[in-house]
């Protein structure tokens, strides 16, 4: 039996059911296959960078994300053991985002608990997810992707034949190996079980409070989860014959009482997980229609927990170009700017967090890694040709084609912030010049069937300050108030203009080229 389907999503973990969700909001019709029974039981990734936060805010999943989780991850001590009288301070990076830089900020969830949520969501939304399900074979041709996959249960396998295929597989990912796609980086840096277990570790803690406990003597971590419930990582050798079958449930309960100081706790082993700490990229996102995003693209460090956190935004950056392909408005090319764009990206998350991994001094601010990346490629109107600036403080915003489209606060009844106005459709954002802008912006682009949403910041619709307003507005986009900014649904920069004139008005038709994916020629537009 043949199955239809516009994107076949294979991995339902963290990556693989958010890329359900931004689709399914893009109406996209999607497919997750996950060969798993359910969700992730092990609590694996917890912070959830401020970027994500807002894409997660553009999905309706911003409030569940608070009700599951906490808004501050916590202390970091260094010690031989819990135990310990001597608890060392462990400085960690200012992790909070301003409140003038966005509506939202880092938040603490952990991944057991956020995996629902996303789930529950993408199943609103209309997104198709079957767990114990897997990818048996795959086949890709000039007008879609042909696979083949398998209930576990029952044995049935089942053809879907869908438009395009998205590898959210994992670190191992199969789909990656088939396909011959190679990694670059350092590679294998080590080895670890993570042991999820319950117990009363309040004899160790004496009153104190902490989140993370980096374990001298053992050279692992010790991570608070839930009321009575840690998590503690260890690495072990395969070199020196190690392996994790050696973390038997014995083995791993006096692992546990060795790391807390405590050598009669009684201790419940919930589960004992293993896994390859490592550095690589892959050398291509995309082949064909067959794109990676997440762990089966790039791998790192956990440090700064950028990784689970690209892999959001990976799928993110595609969900919506996916959908101006497949609705007509974009451009084939468009869906090569993912690659483009994210690939440097992945170097930028590794490199920072090789850098916390060995202890090095934080050459960026948090906030601007993990909030001000930036991106190069022709879906921007580029300004200053050789600009290769990979980040951006986001306290500080240029408003420059690549970058983030700024955070500005609605007047009362509209929303909270212009970010709210991003994820379905292109934007543009106007200065006081809203009217002339509006009518020349929609002639052009229903000449080009781009859906288009124009909205105007004006000093009189901020009755408290407007000359405030219109001072960071001038600020933070570098535009006069006569001027107006091009956004994608991602909420990224195509182009501005300082101001309203001629040259702008021509200029607006090939930006909006450019952000589908088109090659700037002239469009006949109505009017």
């Amino acid at each position: 039996m043949e199955e239809r389907t516009a994107v076949l999503v294979v991995g339902g973990s963290l990556v693989g059911l958010s890329a359900a969700v931004f689709l399914a909001r893009q109406g996209v019709p999607c497919v997750v296959v996950e060969r798993h029974t359910g969700t992730s039981i092990h609590p694996r990734a917890r912070g959830i960078t401020a970027r994500s936060m807002e894409l997660f805010r553009q999905a309706g999943l911003e409030d569940a994300v608070r009700a599951h989780g906490q808004d501050d991850i916590g202390v970091f001590v260094r010690a031989r053991a819990l135990a310990d009288d001597d608890h060392k301070a462990v400085v960690m990076p200012q992790t909070r985002t301003p409140d003038q830089v966005s509506p939202t900020t880092l938040y603490a969830c952990d991944q057991d608990r956020l995996e629902p949520l996303l789930l529950k969501r993408a199943r609103e939304l209309g997104a198709d997810v079957r767990f114990g399900t897997e990818l048996v074979d795959f086949a890709q041709s000039s007008d879609g992707v042909t696979a083949e996959i398998r209930d576990r249960d029952s044995g049935a396998q089942r053809t879907v034949r869908a438009d395009y295929l998205i590898a959210a597989d994992g670190g191992r990912s199969a789909v990656r190996e088939r396909l011959g796609i190679t990694r670059s980086g350092p590679g294998s840096l080590q080895h670890q079980v993570s042991i999820l277990f319950r117990a009363d570790l309040s004899p160790a803690l004496r009153g104190r409070e902490l989140f993370a406990c980096f374990l001298e003597t053992m050279s692992g971590v010790l991570v608070r989860r839930d009321s009575g419930v840690w998590q503690m990582g260890v690495p072990f050798k395969p070199d020196q014959g190690e392996s994790a079958e050696d973390f038997t449930e014995e083995h791993s309960r006096e692992v546990v009482r060795t790391g807390t100081g405590i050598p009669d706790l009684e201790v419940t082993i919930d589960s004992v997980m293993s896994w390859e700490i490592a550095a690589l990229v892959a050398d291509r996102f995309r082949d064909g229609r067959i794109f990676l995003a997440g762990d089966s693209a790039h791998v790192s460090s956990p440090r700064g927990g950028l990784g689970g956190n690209g892999g959001i935004q990976d799928a993110h950056n595609l969900a919506w170009k996916i959908a101006a392909v497949l609705a007509g408005h974009g451009d084939e090319r468009l869906l090569d700017t993912y690659e483009t764009e994210r690939r440097p990206i992945a170097f930028l998350n590794m490199e920072y967090a090789l850098g916390r991994m060995h202890g090095e001094p934080w050459t960026q601010d948090y906030n601007t890694v993990s909030l001000g990346y930036r991106y190069h490629s022709p879906g921007f109107v580029e300004e200053e040709p050789g600009d290769e600036e990979r980040v951006e403080d986001p306290t500080a915003p240029s408003g420059r084609p690549g970058t983030r489209a700024a955070h500005l606060p609605l007047p009362a009844g509209a929303g909270s912030s212009t970010l709210d106005l991003f994820g379905r459709e292109f934007v543009l954002l106007t200065g006081e010049a809203g009217a002339e802008w509006q009518a020349e912006a929609e002639r052009a682009a229903a000449a080009r069937g781009v859906p288009l949403t124009v909205h105007r910041v004006a000093a009189g619709d901020y009755p408290a300050d407007g000359a405030a307003a219109m001072e960071r507005w001038r600020t933070v986009y570098g535009v006069t108030d006569q001027g107006a900014v091009l956004v994608r649904p991602d909420g990224y920069i195509v182009w501005r203009a300082p101001r309203h004139d001629r040259d702008a008005v021509r200029e607006f038709g090939a930006a909006l080229d450019a952000g589908c994916g088109r090659t700037r020629e002239p469009v006949s537009e109505p009017g």
